[in-house]
């Protein structure tokens, strides 16, 4: 397309396009612009003007000290704060069985020697169930507070039998008579033979020969037990 040919419209776009060129690049690029435009016998206004964009950007100089980074501005971010997460706390009801420990008591028997003892009654242990509240939070107990108890089993106590029973001393048997002795009179001497002999009166009743001891002539009687 010649620039005589050219409509006012058109020649208003390209004198627009060159003068950016010239303040851009310089004069060489706008001269460089104006061939292709003139030159140009198929191409239209819009074509010319896509062509120059291209210089326009290439020509155009960084600042020093300006990076190209920084030029660009970046959109702000938004930070949102993670929501706090809500504990979970539970309550449930917990049961425990323990064993109730058997008492153990004594008794004393006067039949069963002294000394002796006994199981008379084994013991037993009872059993009992508690129950308690128990209150979680996030799985982690925190609280346990005993509601009520119930015994299942009572206890059987334990119970000794210790003997208190004592024998009677066994009562002292006196000598016997020797068979055959006469009666003896109560009193009388006796021969130091029979020293230690023991006899029976005619009253029933038993005495020894020298049961005293002799008496003051060296004589041994017939003295009571």
């Amino acid at each position: 397309m010649r620039w005589g040919t050219m409509t006012t419209k058109a020649k208003a776009t390209v004198v627009v396009v060159v003068a950016a060129a010239i303040w851009v690049g310089g004069v060489g690029s706008a001269g460089a612009l104006v061939g292709v435009v003139v030159s140009s016998t198929s191409a239209s206004v819009p074509s010319v003007t896509a062509a120059a964009r291209p210089l326009l950007h290439s020509a155009a100089p960084t600042p020093s000290g300006v990076s190209t980074d920084s030029a660009v501005p970046t959109p702000s971010q938004t930070v949102t704060a993670s929501p706090t997460p809500t504990p979970e706390i539970v309550v449930t009801m917990v049961s425990e069985r323990t064993p109730v420990p058997f008492a153990r008591t004594t008794v004393e028997d006067s039949t069963v020697p002294k000394g002796e003892s006994h199981v008379t009654t084994a013991g037993v242990d009872g059993a009992k169930t508690t129950f308690y509240r128990v209150t979680t939070v996030d799985g982690v107990e925190t609280k346990r507070q005993q509601v009520r108890e119930e015994l299942n089993r009572a206890p059987v106590a334990e119970v000794t039998t210790i003997g208190t029973y004592v024998a009677p001393a066994p009562a002292a048997q006196e000598p016997s008579v020797p068979q055959g002795h006469a009666l003896i009179t109560p009193g009388a001497f006796c021969a130091d033979a029979e020293n230690g002999v023991v006899a029976q009166a005619a009253n029933g009743r038993s005495y020894t020969c020298g049961g005293h001891g002799p008496d003051a002539n060296g004589h041994l009687h017939w003295n009571t037990m």
